[in-house]
C-alpha cells in the first residue's frame, strides 16, 4: 500500500484517525504473516512425510507384495499431489525446493505470477540461472547454510516488491538433510504502511511546531502593524499638504489617471480584456498646470479625458506601455505623444501604479516633462555621428587625423586597436603617436617621411611592433588639409595592415625554395605539363636517372616520351591523359625502354591543376621507378601459388588416408558377426567420411581456409541416407541452408554433430516402412552467431529416456562437440526430436 503525500495535509483533527487506520492495517499484515509462517511449518511437515514415504518404499521394495507396493505407490503419489496443491495455493508468496546442487526441483505458489515468473521457468534451473548476478553470493551462502542445517530468515527486495524469506533445511525421518526449502512472503504493503505511518507522525510534529510559531509571529506582527498604521496616518496628513503645494507649483507635469473600477492584473485574468477596460474607463482626475501646458489645452478639456483619447495616435504602442507598467508596477519611458491640435510632442516620464488593499490596480500616477527640443538636437547629432561612424568604423584600415600646430591627435578609428594592439584612449590621453610603436630599423625613415608629408601626399611602408611582440607591416597613405590661406593645418591618413600580403610573399618564396629542394633531391621524377601537352614546364633531375635520357630532348618535344614506352602499355598512358583532362586523378603502371635496352617499370600518378575560373590549365605528376617492387611481387605470387598447390596436396592426401581408414574398417566389418560391434564399425565409417568430405571440399575449392557449408551438408546427408536409409524411400530431407563459410576448426565439429544426429534419426526415428521428414536448418542469426537446427518428426526417444544423462556414444559425442564449439544446445522432444545449437565461429590462428 502506498501513502499519497498529498493526503498528509489533511486537517489536524483527522490525523489521529489516519494513524489508527494505518496501525490496524499493520496489525492485520502481521497476523497474515504469522498465519503464513504456520503454513510454512505445515508444508515442511508434509515435505518430510513425502520424503519418508519415498524412502520407506525403496527400503522395503523386496519385502512387500505387489498389491502392497501398488497401494504404497498410490499413497505416495496422493501425498505428493496434496503437497503440490498446498504449495500451488500458497497465498501471496511462493515455495521453492532445491537440491544439493542448488537446482530448483519444485516451485509453486500464487506469488510467482505477480513478478512474471512461473514454475515452468524455474523448475530444473539452478540458482545461477534464475537469480540476478549481484545476488548470487547472498543466496548461495544462505542456501549452503540451510543444507548445513541452519535456518535463515531475512528481507529481500526484488524489483519493486519486498519479501520476507525463510530458508530452511529439509530432513527425512532419520534427520538427514536431503534438500532445502525457500518460503517467500510479500510484505510490501506492511513496509509501505510503516513508512507512511512514520511520515504522518513526522508531519504532525512539524505542523504542530509550525502552527505554534506562526501564532506567535502573527501576534507580534499584528501589534507592529497597529503601531505602524497610526504613525503612517499621521505622516500621510503632513505629506498630503506638502505634496499638494509641490504638485501645483512644479515645472514638470503631474497627473492622476484613475479607473472607474479596480482591476486585477495576474495570470488568472484575460489581460487583453483588462486593457480594453483600462483604455475605455481610465480617466485623468487631476493634473497640474505644467502638464496641461504640454498638451496645449485648458483644464476643462484635459480633466476627464480617457486613456484612449490621449493615445489614439498609437494604440498598439500605448497598450504595450500600459502592459509593461502593470507588469512592473512602475516604468520610466520616453514617448512621442500628440497635443490636442495633433502636433507631436516628445515627453520623458515616470509612471507608478496605485493599488488598493486587495492588490487591485485602481489607477496610476505620472510625472513627465517636454523633451521635444532635446530630441531634435539628438536626432541631428546622431545622424551626423552615424555617417562618420559608418565611414570610420567599417573600414579595416586605420583612419587618423592630426593637427600640425600644436601636433596632437584629433581622431583615430577603432581599427587602430586591432592592428596596433594598443588603446585609442592612451593615444588620446597621453598624446603618443605612431613613433613609439615603429620598428627600430624603420623609425628614423618613417619620421623623416612624415615631416615631408606636411607639404605633399605620400605613401610609405613600414613595420610596427605590437605590445605582444608581433611585427606587422603597414602601408600608410597621408593627405595634407589646407586652410583658406593655403597653409597645411591638418593631416589625415589611412594606414592599412599589409602583413598578410607580406607574409604571403614570404611563404611563396619559401614554398618555391622547398619545392625546388624537394623536386631536385627525391628519387621520383616530378613533372609539370601544359593542358595541351605542348609545353613541358618543369622536369626534375631524377628523370635522367630513371629514364637514362637527358631532359633537354623532352623539353623540346614532350610527346616524344610515348616512343620510349613499351608498345603493350602505350595505350594505358594515352587513356590516363584523357582521364586527367576530364578532371580525374590517375595512377598508371607501365614499362619503358632505356637507351641501353633494359626495361623498367614506372608508376606515374597524374592530377589536374585548375585556374581561378575552374578550368584545367596545368597537369602535374610524379613518376616512380617500381621495377624492384614488381620483381618482388612476382616472386611472392610464385611462392603463393606453390603454397596453394602444397596445401591442396595435403588436404588431398588427408582425404585419401581417411578413405583408406574407412575402407579398412569396411573390410574388417565383413568378418564381424556381432551386430552391436558391426554397428560401431559402420558408425565410425560415417564419422570418418564426414571429416574426409571436409578435406575433399578444401582441395577442390579456391579457398583453402574456409568450408562452403551448404554443398558439404548436402553431400554428407546423401551419404548418410545411402548408409542408414535401409531402402526407406518415404523419408524426406528438407534442407534450409544459408550461404555460410566456416573455418576448418569449426566445420569439422559441425559435420560430426550433423553426422551423429541425422544417423540417429535414420536408424531410430522411423519404422521400416514409416515415412517422415528430417529438417536441417543452418542460419547466420547475427554478425557473430550461427544457428544449427536438426529435427525429425519420428517416434522420438523412448519413455523415461534421460537425454541429458544418456551414456550412448553418439549422444556423448554430440555433447563433447557442442562443448568444443562453446555452443548453447536445446533439445525438444515434444514432437519427434529437435536439436537447436547456437554457437560462434572458433577464432584460431590463421594457417595462411
Amino acid at each position: 500500500m502506498c501513502i499519497d503525500p498529498a493526503k498528509i495535509d489533511r486537517p489536524l483533527e483527522t490525523c489521529e484517525a489516519l494513524v489508527a487506520e494505518q496501525t490496524a492495517k499493520i496489525r492485520q499484515l502481521e497476523e497474515d504473516l504469522q498465519q503464513q509462517r504456520e503454513l510454512c511449518q505445515k508444508l515442511e511437515a508434509q515435505l518430510k512425510a513425502v520424503e519418508n514415504a519415498g524412502f520407506s518404499g525403496s527400503a522395503t521394495e523386496f519385502d512387500i507384495t505387489d498389491d502392497d507396493r501398488i497401494r504404497l505407490i498410490a499413497s505416495l503419489e496422493k501425498s505428493q499431489e496434496m503437497y503440490r496443491t498446498l504449495i500451488k495455493h500458497y497465498p501471496n508468496g511462493s515455495v521453492f525446493l532445491f537440491d544439493r546442487d542448488l537446482r530448483y526441483t519444485l516451485v509453486d505458489g500464487q506469488g510467482l505470477a505477480a513478478v512474471g515468473l512461473s514454475k515452468e521457468l524455474l523448475e530444473g534451473k539452478t540458482l545461477w540461472e534464475v537469480s540476478p548476478p549481484e545476488d548470487w553470493s547472498l543466496f548461495e551462502a544462505k542456501y549452503r547454510a540451510a543444507l548445513a542445517g541452519k535456518e535463515n530468515s531475512f528481507e529481500y527486495k526484488y524489483r519493486d516488491r519486498i519479501y520476507s524469506i525463510t530458508i530452511a533445511p529439509v530432513k527425512n525421518d532419520r534427520e538427514e538433510i536431503f534438500a532445502g526449502m525457500v518460503v517467500t512472503q510479500e510484505i510490501t504493503e506492511k513496509k509501505q504502511a510503516e513508512i507512511g505511518l512514520q511520515e504522518i507522525k513526522n508531519q504532525l510534529k512539524i505542523k504542530y511546531q509550525k502552527r505554534t510559531e506562526d501564532l506567535k509571529a502573527a501576534n507580534n506582527q499584528l501589534r507592529e502593524e497597529i503601531i505602524y498604521r497610526w504613525r503612517a496616518e499621521e505622516a500621510l496628513r503632513e505629506s498630503q499638504e506638502q505634496l499638494e503645494l509641490f504638485f501645483s507649483q512644479s515645472l514638470d507635469g503631474f497627473f492622476f489617471m484613475m479607473l472607474d473600477e479596480p482591476v486585477h492584473w495576474n495570470n488568472t485574468v484575460d489581460k487583453e480584456k483588462v486593457l480594453d477596460y483600462v483604455f475605455a474607463n481610465g480617466r485623468v482626475t487631476k493634473a497640474n498646470d505644467a502638464l496641461i501646458a504640454q498638451y496645449g489645452g485648458t483644464r476643462e478639456e484635459f480633466i476627464g479625458r480617457t486613456l484612449y483619447s490621449l493615445l489614439s495616435h498609437n494604440l498598439t504602442g500605448g497598450r504595450e506601455i500600459i502592459r509593461q507598467l502593470f507588469d512592473a508596477g512602475r516604468i520610466h519611458i520616453e514617448n512621442e505623444n500628440r497635443k490636442f491640435d495633433g502636433v507631436p510632442v516628445w515627453v520623458e516620464g515616470d509612471y507608478i501604479c496605485i493599488y488598493d488593499s486587495p492588490g487591485r490596480i485602481v489607477g496610476y500616477f505620472g510625472v513627465q516633462r517636454d523633451i521635444s527640443d532635446r530630441k531634435k538636437t539628438e536626432a541631428a547629432l546622431k545622424e551626423s555621428e552615424e555617417r562618420f561612424r559608418q565611414l570610420a568604423e567599417n573600414i579595416e584600415s586605420v583612419f587618423w587625423m592630426v593637427n600640425v600646430q600644436p601636433q596632437e591627435i584629433i581622431y583615430i578609428s577603432p581599427a587602430y586597436e586591432k592592428i596596433w594592439g594598443r588603446s585609442c584612449a592612451d593615444l588620446y590621453t597621453y598624446g603618443r603617436f605612431f613613433a613609439e610603436s615603429l620598428h627600430p630599423e624603420d623609425r628614423e625613415r618613417v619620421i623623416a617621411n612624415f615631416t615631408k608629408q606636411i607639404e605633399s601626399e605620400n605613401e610609405i611602408e613600414y613595420r610596427i611592433v605590437r605590445p605582444d611582440g608581433e611585427i606587422r607591416w603597414i602601408r600608410d597613405r597621408a593627405f595634407p588639409i589646407r586652410n583658406q590661406a593655403g597653409k597645411v593645418y591638418r593631416i589625415v591618413g589611412i594606414a592599412e595592415d599589409i602583413s598578410e600580403g607580406k607574409q604571403a610573399e614570404k611563404v611563396i618564396r619559401e614554398s618555391e625554395e622547398r619545392f625546388r629542394q624537394l623536386a631536385e633531391n627525391i628519387q621520383d621524377s616530378f613533372w609539370l605539363l601544359s593542358a595541351e601537352f605542348t609545353d613541358l614546364l618543369y622536369l626534375s633531375p631524377a628523370y635522367e636517372q630513371i629514364w637514362g635520357r637527358g631532359r633537354e630532348e623532352l623539353y623540346a618535344e614532350p610527346l616524344k616520351l610515348l616512343e620510349w614506352v613499351h608498345p603493350e602499355d602505350r595505350h594505358l598512358l594515352e587513356e590516363a591523359m584523357t582521364q586527367v583532362l576530364q578532371g580525374e586523378s590517375t595512377s598508371t603502371e607501365y614499362r619503358i625502354f632505356r637507351p641501353d635496352g633494359t626495361i623498367r617499370w614506372l608508376c606515374d600518378r597524374a592530377f589536374p591543376i585548375y585556374d581561378e575560373s575552374g578550368k584545367i590549365y596545368r597537369i602535374a605528376g610524379i613518376g616512380e621507378d617500381i621495377s624492384d617492387r614488381k620483381c618482388t611481387e612476382a616472386r611472392i605470387q610464385a611462392a603463393l601459388r606453390e603454397k596453394e598447390v602444397l596445401l591442396k596436396e595435403i588436404h588431398h592426401r588427408v582425404k585419401n588416408n581417411m578413405q583408406v581408414i574407412s575402407s579398412l574398417l569396411q573390410l574388417q566389418a565383413q568378418y564381424i558377426e556381432d551386430e552391436p560391434t558391426l554397428t560401431l564399425f559402420e558408425e565410425s565409417q560415417t564419422r570418418i567420411h564426414s571429416m574426409a568430405l571436409i578435406h575433399e571440399q578444401l582441395y577442390q575449392s579456391e579457398h583453402l581456409d574456409r568450408i562452403d557449408l551448404p554443398p558439404y551438408i548436402k553431400n554428407l546427408v546423401a551419404n548418410l541416407y545411402q548408409s542408414f536409409g535401409c531402402g526407406n524411400t518415404a523419408i524426406q530431407f528438407n534442407l534450409n541452408l544459408d550461404p555460410i563459410y566456416l573455418n576448418i576448426e569449426t566445420a569439422i565439429p559441425c559435420g560430426l554433430i550433423i553426422n551423429e544426429l541425422v544417423s540417429n534419426s535414420l536408424k531410430y526415428a522411423f519404422a521400416q516402412s514409416l515415412g517422415g521428414e528430417i529438417n536441417i536448418e543452418f542460419h547466420k542469426i547475427n554478425s557473430q552467431e550461427f544457428q544449427l537446427i536438426i529435427q525429425d518428426n519420428g517416434s522420438g526417444f523412448p519413455a523415461g529416456f534421460d537425454v541429458e544423462n544418456a551414456d550412448t556414444l553418439g549422444l556423448r559425442l554430440v555433447r563433447m562437440l557442442a562443448y568444443q564449439l562453446e555452443a548453447r544446445i536445446a533439445i525438444d522432444i515434444q514432437c519427434g526430436t529437435c536439436y537447436n545449437l547456437i554457437f560462434k565461429e572458433l577464432n584460431y590462428r590463421q594457417r595462411i
